[in-house]
């Protein structure tokens, strides 16, 4: 079924603007969040474990067995918990240290040369001034040692200092190992070349420069504890592994790894009810991008997309009223799955590509219900045969125009699923020989089908009463030419009525042509006309050549006549509880167009009185989708081709044209998402309709007079 644009309602205004609840981003997000808090509180159950009364010490009334393939996180725990322990603290070297004692023994070497060479001081204020060379207290003898060197070894003395103490450095220096460092100087360094007084002062100048530089780095230690961690195996529970056996006494680890399992009454598996949130928040904000890329009307219409929550949620009840059989231990009753009901349903009441998309919905919704583990785990041979079967019966329906036809899509949804099902139950070799599960699971893809079928029969009014939607076998119910409406118009206003089937099939034509919703527009053209039958003389298909009661009335008077029409028809529709969609039709077939014929009319008999244009205009509103549009254009032609005298093709091309032009200079089509090519299309869909309505006859010859044809 194509969406319907509808009229903006205004219910209240915020700031000064009208508020329009049918296009609220607000709304639109809260019917999403409730059908995710639905969804969520109706599958909760099904993917929570059994539980039992047990506590450590008790005894096991029956074999507890792991439901799946995990990890025991207590065992695995303290496994790298006891290799953490065993490594080694860290540390890390500071290189900034060793570039500071260098620089330290470089600056010392290079000022005590200047003060050896100075002439100007004495011993005493020489040993001074080295004395603050330095940042640590020598000894005395070392300044000593300082002033007698051969001004030829200072250079040597200066890199033997530097080279040592560079290589001690560089190999770092903890804060417990200085002394040990300082001790490696007397014992693994010889000089043999420098004099003892040289000597001397390389070792006690390298022992003051050895300083810690390597430190304790608890990043590196944390870094390192982790890698080893993370290299260690986790310790597995095997699904099917035995966790209790019956009469064991539960000991501190079995109940430990039951409580893991989340086999614990009253335990609260937030792992679980989190991992569903997450699921159905996703399965939430791909429909919304879904709909919102592919169905962008739909998701802006809020009833449309109450309509699509309503039927979800409908859907995803009926999923969960047949999961009762499990109890009863019929676990092969998932595929009794009333998925095709909600597909066939939107299928018919909105559209048939989005029932594709929402057959995958639903069967992932299935996988959940039916699973038939201890534990939260999709069983997809569910899902997949719902969505297998409701895509089969969505294809059948979309081109269903009778209600004894949904049973047939039932059928083929129930056709579909039996052949599947049994590949399934081959797939299973321990199904293979259970005859009572085989024939009890095909029995169920039979009757789900049909199942579906009668729920979507008995839901279909419900939804096209309260949300006023236009199915096409609604449509094709309203189109029969015995409806009570129809019939009064056929008796009160035959032209009209005669008038309105030709409007039909050329609005058909062109709906169709452009692919809007030709069904829809036929019907709509039938009644969009049915004010006419309140002041059925004052039109002129129904004069049948009498006496116009125009010409003896003011202009002022016709042109409220004929204005009020559509609204005349709007309240008739209303009456014969005829659907919203096809009152638009009626109320925006003629826009805001001008009553030409009498507005020249009062122009010409106002004596140069000013006419006020707006009065002979029609009160609209304009069209507000294509099918009205495309309604109101063949209404307008229909009645224009009938004035023509010898309607040639050109000539109705020439009219056809003119129509369409005026009413697009006119701004009719603003508020209808009608492009410049799509009217094209329907100019020429028109024209080939009329053509085959206005060909030209044989015109046969009278009989001489007198004369017969004898008919033996």
């Amino acid at each position: 079924m194509k969406e319907i644009a509808e009229p903006p309602k205004k219910t209240f205004k915020q700031k000064g603007k009208p508020f329009d609840w049918r296009r609220s981003k607000r709304i639109r997000i809260g019917i999403y969040a409730i059908l995710g808090i639905a969804f969520y509180l109706l599958l909760m159950k099904d993917v929570l474990p059994v539980q039992y009364d047990l506590r450590e010490g008790s005894i096991s009334k029956e074999t507890i067995f792991s439901p799946i393939t995990t990890i025991d996180k207590f065992a695995t725990q303290k496994a790298r918990n006891e290799a953490i322990e065993k490594v080694e603290p860290q540390y890390s070297k500071d290189e900034e240290v060793i570039n500071t004692q260098i620089e330290r023994v470089d600056r010392f070497f290079t000022e005590a040369q200047k003060v050896i060479v100075d002439k100007n001081l004495d011993e005493k204020a020489k040993t001074a001034k080295l004395q603050k060379l330095f940042p640590v207290v020598l000894s005395d003898e070392f300044y000593k040692n300082v002033l007698v060197i051969p001004l030829d070894q200072l250079q040597e003395i200066r890199l033997s200092t530097r080279e040592i103490v560079f290589k001690i450095l560089n190999e770092g220096v903890r804060r417990d190992e200085v002394s040990q460092k300082k001790k490696l100087v007397d014992i693994s360094f010889e000089m043999p070349s420098l004099s003892s007084e040289s000597q001397a002062v390389v070792r006690e100048l390298t022992k003051q420069s050895i300083i810690p530089n390597e430190f304790y780095d608890p990043k590196a230690t944390a870094a390192l504890q982790k890698a080893t961690a993370d290299s260690m195996n986790p310790i597995p529970i095997r699904k099917g592994q035995v966790i209790v056996a019956k009469g064991d006494i539960i000991t501190s680890d079995q109940y430990r790894k039951l409580k893991d399992l989340g086999y614990i009454h009253d335990q609260t598996i937030w792992s679980v009810r989190a991992g569903l949130a997450l699921i159905i928040i996703f399965m939430i904000v791909m429909s919304y991008v879904y709909l919102d890329r592919f169905h962008h009307h739909l998701h802006q219409d809020l009833s449309k997309l109450i309509i699509l929550a309503s039927v979800l949620f409908l859907t995803v009840i009926g999923m969960k009223v047949v999961s009762i059989g499990q109890n009863l231990e019929w676990n092969t009753i998932g595929y009794l799955a009333p998925t095709a009901f909600g597909v066939m349903l939107i299928a018919l009441l909105l559209d048939t590509h989005l029932a594709f998309g929402s057959a995958v919905l639903l069967s992932i919704i299935a996988s959940v219900i039916y699973q038939n583990e201890n534990y939260f785990l999709f069983d997809f041979r569910y899902g997949l045969v719902s969505l297998v079967s409701s895509v089969a019966s969505a294809f059948y329906i979309s081109k269903v125009r009778q209600r004894s036809k949904i049973l047939v899509a039932g059928l083929i949804a129930s056709g579909t699923s039996i052949p599947l099902i049994l590949a399934m139950l081959l797939l299973v070799p321990t199904d293979i020989g259970d005859w009572k599960t085989m024939l009890i699971s095909l029995s169920f893809g039979l009757a789900s089908g049909i199942f579906s079928a009668v729920l979507t029969i008995g839901f279909l009014p419900y939804f096209e009463t309260v949300f006023s939607i236009l199915s096409p076998m609604r449509l094709i119910e309203l189109s029969n030419p015995n409806h009570p409406l129809l019939r009064k118009l056929l008796v009160d206003a035959p032209g009209t009525y005669h008038h309105s089937i030709i409007v039909g099939n050329l609005s058909e034509a062109a709906a169709e042509a452009i692919g809007a919703d030709g069904l829809l527009a036929r019907v709509g053209a039938y009644y969009h006309d049915v004010g006419k039958t309140k002041r059925p003389q004052f039109f002129i298909e129904n004069q049948f050549y009498q006496e116009n009661p125009h010409d003896k009335i003011a202009p002022n008077l016709s042109k409220t006549i004929i204005l009020n029409h559509p609204k005349d028809g709007v309240e008739l529709l209303r009456k014969y509880h005829i659907p919203k969609p096809l009152q638009d039709i009626a109320a925006q077939h003629h826009g805001t167009t001008l009553l030409k014929y009498f507005y020249f009319k009062a122009v010409k008999q106002s004596a140069g009185t000013q006419m006020i244009e707006e009065d002979y205009r029609y009160p609209g509103p304009k069209a507000q989708f294509k099918e009205a549009a495309i309604v109101g254009i063949c209404d307008c032609v229909e009645a224009a081709v009938r004035s023509i005298a010898r309607p040639t093709p050109a000539r109705i091309e020439n009219m056809v044209r003119k129509i369409i032009q005026d009413r697009l200079e006119d701004g009719q089509f603003n508020e209808c998402d009608l492009t410049l090519k799509e009217l094209e299309l329907i100019r020429k869909s028109i024209c080939e309709t009329l053509q085959g309505l206005f060909h030209s006859r044989i015109e046969y010859p009278e009989l001489p007079h007198g004369k017969g044809v004898k008919h033996g």
